[in-house]
């Protein structure tokens, strides 16, 4: 359980302390920080927003730097006067993939329905997230892969500008298909998890016992990704980039064989956004108990999926923010620690 959280120049948190409880109601008008509050957490848990790439971005425009800390962990960004990204934990410096994890959280909020109605890089970004926090295999080959696609485009580039031959790519080739490799099986393996739970919930929050929904993973590596770099490799070159691996897959969301994104009411993407986030808690939680953050999803949610919240609620240290104290149900208000922020 994370006890107590510390940001100093944190977006618009200056010097911001505060104790937390099994469940923290945070309670203030838009504009005040709650959700800041759980970027933070997040950024603590997987080392990055669950809202953008940019970690520099989570300082405050007038200072340089900025400090997360949670009991013993600590997450410090600089920008001047030179950029740095540093995490401790118990005061020791931790590489990334030795530090996410550590502290393990879910996200929840209006805009998570974007992993269905969004573009594929948020579908992306949500499998980083989820297997990052669990798999450190998976994170290394990640933090690997997008270093040596950086490389592999800049040569591609250089080709293009006749500056460099086409055979340097070969080592470069073989240095991302063996990281494509990791990242395709395991994105391919949690989907197939996933898929299966999350048909199960959507049915039990949904009420419709022949509903059925699946989760479609397409790869964009796949089998044999070294000899595919190589056929397409004019294309690449011709267009300067990589047009094939990882960084391009998605996933599809089917309702009763429709594709969600458009077929799908608002209340049944509801549905199917909780009972993914139901799978997410259930993966996470074969190691230690993720937190679970709830940014203002009351004020979404009819009396029978605020019903189902309220059994997650239960199991889990929460976090949740609202705008409006009537938001909340009574009886949950009782058992939270309530914080006015102004």
């Amino acid at each position: 359980m994370l006890k107590c959280l510390k940001l100093v120049n944190y977006r618009n948190h200056k010097n911001f302390e505060l104790e937390l409880s099994e469940i923290t109601v945070l309670i203030g008008k838009n504009g005040v920080g709650k959700t800041n509050i759980l970027e933070a957490i997040g950024v603590l848990s997987y080392g990055r927003s669950f809202r953008g790439e940019n970690r520099f971005e989570l300082i405050n425009f007038a200072a340089s730097y900025a400090r997360v800390a949670g009991d013993e962990l600590e997450v410090f960004i600089q920008r001047r006067p030179r950029l740095m990204f540093q995490m401790k934990e118990r005061g020791v410096k931790r590489k990334i993939a030795d530090f996410v994890g550590i502290l393990p959280s879910v996200i929840f909020s209006p805009e998570t329905i974007a992993i269905i109605t969004g573009e594929p890089k948020e579908r992306r970004r949500f499998l980083d997230i989820v297997i990052s926090q669990k798999n450190h295999k998976y994170l290394q080959a990640l933090l690997d892969y997008k270093k040596v696609l950086i490389q592999r485009n800049n040569l591609l580039k250089m080709i293009q500008e006749r500056r460099a031959g086409e055979d340097e790519l070969n080592f470069w080739d073989k240095e991302l298909a063996a990281q494509a490799e990791i990242i395709t099986a395991e994105r391919q393996k949690i989907c197939q998890q996933f898929a299966g739970q999350v048909d199960e919930f959507y049915r039990t929050i949904s009420g419709q016992k022949k509903a059925k929904v699946e989760i479609i993973y397409h790869p964009k590596a796949g089998e044999r990704f070294l000899e595919k770099l190589a056929a397409k490799r004019p294309l690449d070159i011709a267009v300067g980039v990589t047009l094939s691996g990882p960084h391009r897959d998605d996933l599809q969301f089917k309702l009763d064989s429709l594709e969600t994104e458009k077929y799908a009411s608002r209340g049944e993407l509801r549905s199917i956004i909780l009972a993914l986030k139901m799978a997410e808690l259930k993966y996470l939680e074969d190691g230690v108990k993720p937190i679970l953050l709830l940014d203002d999803i009351f004020s979404e949610f009819d009396a029978d999926h605020r019903a189902h919240l309220y059994q997650l609620i239960k199991n889990y240290q929460t976090i949740i923010t609202t705008t409006d104290r009537d938001h909340i149900p009574a009886k949950l208000l009782t058992k939270s620690k309530v914080v006015e922020m102004k």
